[in-house]
């Protein structure tokens, strides 16, 4: 259907003629500013409410928050250059005075850090510049972070933590009993463009055939992604079909979030008995973890025969607690 919208055509989204019509400028062209109506997309969805709520627990609006790409390029200049991320921010909109953006790097070896920054009021102008003001940590932000009780930190701490980069594995093991568990982790790797090097059109050592491909398999992508990811609050859901708290299938509360990963085998496997696993796992360690066993991953890197196959770093951490002796691991690729 064409090019995604910008955070300013979300913002100033044409719904029509202006009550006056078509007007000119001086240069007898169209004030397109001033010949249509306009309305903020963000802003409509998120104050949407009801008045027929029977159930008193539960409150009148159906939307959360709202989740949209912030380019790299629109951050440069507004953040130093120890808070500008590696690529694309997500943006969470919880309100006008109630936003955040989830910043991400990734150092040597595919380790990924996260961030998590609170703004209000942002905006972007026609040209593409960003304008938001930061704010400290408050309660009522999106994701909820900084009044949960089940926060996996001191309360002396909790200001100084919060500000700061963290990889993955940290933020999880603070937030993972919090209402929103591993919200900020999925939110990443919802977003994140997996697999980009592998079609990135400006790549060195490529041919004039093979840049054009990859340059028609770039814009592919982009034109498949939504403008924007609209969450539920909970007991809300936007398909009638489905009942899941949060969303039409499963959500980032606590309690959608829970699963059973169960390994069945005998002596033979080598996979301890009776252990105890009190580190907090998501389902991003599932992949990286059966393949460690079976010998075709290490530490989340998959082994050459795979990286043939366009594999790269899996982004879960690999569950150590249960693996196998070594001296049980079949060579399966190495």
């Amino acid at each position: 259907m064409g090019d995604a919208n910008t955070i300013y055509g979300l913002q100033n989204y044409v719904v029509g003629l202006a009550q006056e019509g078509l007007t000119l400028q001086s240069s007898n062209t169209i004030n397109f500013e001033k010949s249509f109506e306009r309305i903020n997309y963000l802003r409509l969805i998120q104050r949407v409410a009801v008045r027929n709520n029977v159930q008193a627990r539960v409150g009148s609006r159906p939307v959360d928050f709202i989740a949209l790409y912030v380019t790299r390029a629109a951050l440069r200049g507004l953040l130093p250059d120890e808070e500008l991320p590696d690529e694309e921010a997500i943006w969470l909109y919880g309100g006008d005075d109630r936003q955040a953006l989830i910043l991400s790097r990734q150092e040597d070896g595919g380790k990924l850090w996260l961030k998590y920054l609170p703004v209000a009021g942002l905006s972007q102008q026609n040209d593409g510049s960003l304008i938001f003001q930061r704010i400290s940590f408050q309660s009522d932000l999106p994701l909820k972070i900084y009044e949960d009780a089940n926060l996996n930190l001191p309360a002396s701490a909790r200001d100084d933590w919060l500000q700061a980069w963290h990889t993955d594995e940290a933020w999880l093991n603070v937030l993972f009993k919090t209402k929103y568990s591993n919200a900020l982790i999925g939110l990443h790797e919802q977003f994140a463009r997996h697999g980009a090097e592998m079609i990135d059109p400006d790549a060195a050592g490529i041919d004039k055939n093979a840049r054009v491909v990859r340059r028609f398999r770039f814009r592919q992508r982009r034109l498949i992604e939504a403008d924007m990811l609209v969450f539920a609050n909970n007991h809300w859901n936007f398909d009638v079909r489905g009942f899941n708290p949060g969303g039409n299938h499963g959500s980032f509360f606590r309690i959608s979030t829970h699963s059973m990963l169960m390994f069945a085998g005998g002596s033979r496997t080598g996979i301890p008995i009776g252990r105890v696993v009190d580190k907090p796992y998501d389902s991003l360690s599932f992949a990286p973890t059966l393949l460690t066993m079976l010998g075709m991953a290490e530490n989340g890197r998959p082994a050459p025969r795979l990286r043939e196959r366009g594999f790269r770093q899996f982004p879960g951490p690999v569950i150590s607690e249960i693996m196998p002796r070594p001296e049980q691991v079949k060579d399966n690729g190495r």
